[in-house]
């Protein structure tokens, strides 16, 4: 048995019966079978030549090249920092600071400073009692006319 289909003829010649077949129904379903099979040619072919791609020499030596270049990048900018850091300017910085620091924490405007948030943060915190009260259910008290009403009799 072969792997070919019989074409329409074919069968019509073994079978010879008149069969009547809408040729171009045929000719469409060839058309379509010929798609698929080279869509699935298409996508064998652009996988091997991935593979082959990824696994190739030429890809290997590229990230090599990029993996070294990357560590250099790394080191270089490691080691500015580091010369950064023990600078005499980065440590006259850092004397500054101190010192601006101590002067803020001194001042008097510091202080009201501090004060005015305190009181700020009094106020939301009432304001957010205020709002939670809103949303607690109060408890049902009986009405105080009929309570009245009933000491009066």
């Amino acid at each position: 048995m072969s792997d070919e289909t019989p074409s329409v003829e074919e069968i019509k010649a073994r079978l010879k019966v008149e069969i009547p077949v809408d040729e171009e129904t045929i000719k469409a379903e060839e058309k379509k079978a010929d798609v698929v099979e080279e869509m699935k040619g298409l996508g064998r072919q652009f996988a091997e030549t991935l593979q082959s791609a990824w696994n190739s020499e030429e890809r290997q030596k590229i990230e090599a090249e990029i993996r070294e270049g990357l560590q250099s990048f790394v080191g270089e900018v490691d080691k500015v920092i580091r010369e950064a850091r023990e600078s005499d300017v980065a440590t006259k910085v850092k004397t500054e600071a101190v010192e601006v620091k101590s002067r803020v924490e001194s001042a008097e405007w510091s202080q009201k400073a501090r004060t005015g948030f305190v009181q700020g943060l009094q106020w939301l915190s009432e304001e957010l009692g205020k709002l939670a009260e809103q949303f607690t259910p109060k408890e049902k008290q009986p009405p105080a006319d009929s309570s009245a009403e009933e000491s009066a009799e």
